[in-house]
């Protein structure tokens, strides 16, 4: 499992990119965020990346192409449970029977705006209680300033964050490689 946000899709050459991504890293379900892709579009984009896995997105609340979710349907099925313009929520039932859930999340770049997401994984977190749950993407906030390359300083849009992880009981972990990953 794992989440990307790889700041647009359309490009062929990021098919290319994600396809090697998927492939070095033996991903079987990966959400992409900031995909940039319009519906008129998305199975073929989806198509061009990963031939016989399924796909999922959700241009009925968000026409910008926020968040696609592909998998390999032969080692997992992949259910939508909750879908908004932040978040798809997902019940993934694995070839043994086994099952867990996954959401995937791109949050907006307003604060206020994001106060929707925190009750939605609020939510969540009463649902899936006792399940094995795994939040993956870019909330577009830092939990601490040492996260972020500008200030160090804590700000409101933090102390919600860090409310709400502490709230749905989320644990983060670190992740490997380059600390700050971003590109202009």
């Amino acid at each position: 499992v794992a989440a990307w946000n790889v700041r647009g899709l359309n490009d062929p050459s990021k098919h290319c990119e994600v396809r090697n991504f998927i492939s070095s890293n033996n991903i079987s379900l990966l959400g992409i965020l900031e995909s940039r892709v319009r519906v008129p579009n998305l199975e073929k984009i989806a198509r061009n990346i990963t031939k016989n896995w399924n796909f999922f997105s959700n241009p009925s609340v968000s026409m910008s192409g926020r968040i696609i979710v592909i998998w390999d349907s032969s080692l997992l099925n992949f259910v939508p449970i909750f879908v908004n313009d932040q978040a798809i929520h997902a019940q993934v039932i694995l070839v043994n029977n086994m099952r867990i859930f996954v959401s995937f999340v791109y949050g907006k770049c307003d604060r206020n705006t994001r106060l929707s997401l925190w009750d939605d994984l609020v939510h969540c977190a009463d649902q899936f209680r006792n399940e094995p749950w795994a939040v993956l993407g870019d909330f577009n906030v830092t939990s601490y300033g040492g996260e972020h390359s500008a200030s160090g300083r804590v700000t409101k849009a933090m102390q919600d964050f860090n409310s709400a992880i502490a709230k749905v009981e989320l644990e983060d972990l670190r992740g490997a490689g380059f600390h700050f990953t971003w590109s202009n």
